[in-house]
Parts: C-alpha cells; sequence; structure tokens
C-alpha cells in the first residue's frame, strides 16, 4: 500500500531553505567555516554520528590536528553545525514570508509556522541536531542559545503583530508563542520520524496536514483572517 503522506528527504545539491555549501569552495585560510561546512555536508548526507574532529578534517584536507584549533571537541563543533542550521532555518522563514502576497500578520504568521515545518522535513538531520539535549546548555553553549532565542523571536514578533492588528486575543504572547512552537515542532518530529506513517494520519498528503495543523492553532489562539 503506498501511503499518501510523503516525507521528504533533503536534496543533497541543495533547496529554497537553503544550498549544501561545498567545502572546496573554501580557502582554508577561513578554517573555522570550512570546518562548519562540511560538517553541515556530513551531518546532511550521513546523519549525525559521522561527524568526528578527525571525519570532518579528512573531508577538507587537513591535518587530523587542525580542528582542535577551533574546537575543544566534538560537542563544540556540533553546537557550531547546529548554530548554522539556526541560521538556515530564518533564511527558510524569511523565504516563506517572501512569498506571502498579504501584508495582514495573519496570513504572515501562518508562513512562519509552515517555514518552520517545511524546513524540519526538508533537513531532518539537521533539524534534529538542532534540538539535541546535550546541546541544549545555554552556559556551555550561549552562541547556540542566542541563536535559538533569535529563532523563537521571529514567531512571537509575529504573534504580537497580529495582536496590535486587533486579529488575536489581546493577552500575554508568551503562552501563544509556547503552544504554536510545541505544537508545530512536535507535528514535524513525528513527520520526519515517520511516526505519523504508523498513524490514521498517513492518509493525509502532508501539505494537508500543515495546512490543518496551521489552522487549527490560529483557531486555537482565537486568531482572525483578514476579511475577503
Amino acid at each position: 500500500m503506498v501511503h499518501a503522506v510523503e516525507l521528504e528527504s533533503p536534496a543533497p545539491q541543495g533547496s529554497e531553505n537553503g544550498p549544501i555549501v561545498k567545502t572546496n569552495q573554501y580557502h582554508h585560510g577561513n578554517l573555522r567555516e570550512a570546518l562548519i561546512a562540511a560538517g553541515l555536508e556530513m551531518v546532511e548526507r550521513d546523519g549525525v554520528e559521522s561527524l568526528t574532529l578527525r571525519s570532518v578534517a579528512k573531508r577538507i584536507n587537513v591535518s587530523h590536528s587542525a580542528p582542535y584549533h577551533h574546537f575543544g571537541s566534538k560537542a563544540h563543533l556540533l553546537a557550531a553545525v547546529a548554530d548554522a542550521g539556526f541560521r538556515l532555518l530564518v533564511g527558510a522563514i524569511d523565504s516563506e514570508l517572501s512569498k506571502v502576497n498579504s501584508p495582514h500578520p495573519y496570513e504572515r504568521l501562518k508562513s512562519v509556522i509552515a517555514g518552520y515545518f517545511r524546513f524540519a522535513l526538508a533537513r531532518p538531520s539537521l533539524f534534529r541536531l538542532m534540538f539535541r539535549p546535550e546541546l541544549t546548555r545555554p552556559d556551555e553553549y550561549p552562541f547556540l542559545a542566542e541563536a535559538e532565542a533569535r529563532t523563537f523571536a521571529i514567531l512571537l514578533k509575529s504573534i504580537i503583530a497580529c495582536q496590535a492588528e486587533g486579529c488575536m486575543a489581546d493577552c500575554d504572547p508568551m503562552p501563544f508563542a509556547a503552544f504554536t512552537w510545541s505544537t508545530i515542532h512536535g507535528l514535524a518530529t513525528l513527520c520526519i520520524d515517520r511516526v505519523i506513517l504508523e498513524t490514521p494520519l498517513r492518509s493525509m498528503p502532508t501539505e494537508d496536514l500543515l495546512t490543518q495543523t496551521v489552522e487549527r492553532i490560529l483557531a486555537g489562539m482565537g486568531a482572525v483572517g483578514p476579511a475577503i
């Protein structure tokens, strides 16, 4: 039986969510960026388990000791790759927003939510890395905490814009943001881990599932779209 839900694998040559950077485009005078670019490529092609300081050094043809000039451990390299992932996520959301024909904040909020979900499905290995529990330590990786906060701020500002427009209840926006993020993150995780295929939801096309979930999220916050 062929199910209607089709979960996309990331295209190795890049997508609208951002290209996979070829390591041979870098001069090793900028070794840190070359290592991060190689790390991104390896995570997306072969999974997080493939990434070690030794393997990334081999990928860009530098000595095995070279990565230690910038990263004290594999965990620090993973954190830097995750940070790059958040920048790509912001780019993916911006790309979704650029397609919105209406300036109404309700429509823009829909695109922010959809952009997050589509990024996860397009780049599942990177998405999983970005939220690995061992990387969510603000004291150890403050730059990564800042990247996460910048991404969350896009959602929060979109909700506040809806409230300012009068199309959403004027109350503390933080619970709305938590509700929205946890719902769409949960759906994305169920999809990329293919758990969704074990449920009756497998009969729904992925984009239909996304559209209906976004509509329920907005309805749950009492949001009202622009008059037609």
